[in-house]
């Protein structure tokens, strides 16, 4: 019987610091949407057709105060999450369609050190 009830009260603790984890991911999950979204020109949410900056700014603010006020298993904690978590799967995606391209390649001429390669480009 002492088994039975030691196993029970490591249950309880075990899901209850489950239950905190995914409160704290929640929170990281909304906290991460609503810096990618300060971070983002207002032009590219226009280009992607996915509403305006201002909105995705009120959704994932709000998203996150509800989480950390009411906690990720309430009915609106999960609307913030899923809010938030809609950001991140949709619109994030299409802005990064519109981002600039950055190109981290040097010109490589034939002869000049680059590294195993020929006249040409071909390897030797």
């Amino acid at each position: 019987m002492i088994a039975l009830a030691m196993t029970a009260s490591y249950l309880s603790h075990a899901v209850m610091w489950i239950w905190h984890v995914a409160q704290l991911c929640a929170v990281g999950l909304g906290v991460w949407a609503l810096i990618d979204t300060v971070r983002r020109s207002d032009q590219h949410f226009i280009a992607a057709d996915k509403r305006t900056k201002r909105f995705w700014l009120a959704v994932n603010a709000v998203g996150v105060a509800v989480v950390a006020l009411m906690g990720a298993a309430s009915m609106l904690g999960l609307l913030g999450v899923v809010a938030n978590a809609v950001y991140l799967a949709d619109v994030r995606p299409a802005l990064n369609y519109y981002r600039s391209v950055r190109v981290r390649s040097r010109i490589r001429r034939p002869g000049r050190g680059d590294s195993g390669r020929g006249a040409g480009g071909r390897r030797r």
